[in-house]
């Protein structure tokens, strides 16, 4: 081909070019949106989502305090209540009734009377001041009384379901006793040795408990000066369990002294703690 021939060739060529990038241009308008593919996922993709956590103040323990978190309600857990299983009175020979409650049993006198009461907690507290009763946080304690006709001869438990230590201690720590035995025969919203009524112990000791694997603490005790009671003397049996606080103590007025040997032992050797005490 000659060179005009040439030329003439390529401007036929350039409207058949332009024509055709149209056609292609108007073509992409119109096609429809293309959908993305899946995609396979890969061993770091199959977690479980995770909800965002939102983390609290440390606690500070005190109790009943509630620390502001945001959009967070603080509720406080509630307290282990228990139904305490029927109690039954069964007579035996020999003129003896055995009490069998959750916690313990009993024989006592078949001609006494029994009754049982829920009372609050006392804590009886020393510092360099003196003594301070205050009812106990939270906490109650069952008190059943068992008495002679005239109320001569009184025996007692005190069941606290707590682990807590709830024993009054002096400045180096140890057990106040004379509190121990007022908690129960004294004048509860008072400490020990107060105008209500003084106390002494005559003695310390360990003693073994039926149905459990651990001891209990003997005090031997005299109250004189009370208002409410007679004057007397007793024994009070301290039990530190694993679930429980117990006092079991027996109480006789001076009148009956004759007769508090012999029937005290019966009775606290009868005692049986459940095991779960």
């Amino acid at each position: 081909m000659t060179r005009k021939d040439t030329l003439m060739a390529y401007r036929n060529a350039i409207p058949v070019v332009i024509l055709l990038l149209a056609l292609l241009a108007v073509a992409g308008c119109t096609q429809p949106e293309k959908t993305p593919g899946l995609v396979t996922a890969g061993p770091e993709m199959n977690a479980t989502p995770v909800l965002p956590v939102l983390s609290s103040p440390e606690p500070t323990g005190v109790p009943d305090t509630t620390l502001p978190v945001t959009s967070v309600t603080m509720i406080r857990p509630a307290a282990r209540t228990t139904t305490p299983l029927p109690a039954v009175q069964q007579s035996l020979s020999g003129g003896y009734t055995r009490y069998s409650g959750p916690d313990y049993s009993l024989e006592y006198p078949a001609g006494w009377s029994a009754n049982s009461s829920t009372l609050p907690l006392y804590e009886y507290r020393h510092d360099m001041h003196g003594c301070n009763a205050a009812p106990a946080y939270d906490l109650g304690r069952e008190l059943r009384i068992y008495s002679s006709p005239g109320s001569g001869l009184l025996f007692y438990s005190s069941i606290v379901s707590t682990d807590r230590d709830i024993w009054p201690r002096n400045f180096q720590g140890n057990v106040v006793y004379e509190d121990v035995v007022n908690s129960v025969i004294g004048t509860l919203d008072t400490c020990a040795n107060s105008p209500g009524g003084a106390f002494t112990i005559a003695g310390i000791s360990q003693v073994p408990l039926n149905g459990v694997s651990y001891t209990g603490i003997r005090a031997d005790f005299a109250k004189i000066n009370a208002t409410g009671f007679t004057d007397g003397t007793g024994t009070a049996w301290v039990v530190t369990g694993r679930e429980h606080r117990g006092i079991f103590l027996f109480y006789r007025a001076s009148q009956d002294a004759g007769m508090q040997p012999s029937l005290s032992d019966y009775m606290f050797d009868s005692l049986r703690l459940d095991p779960g005490f």
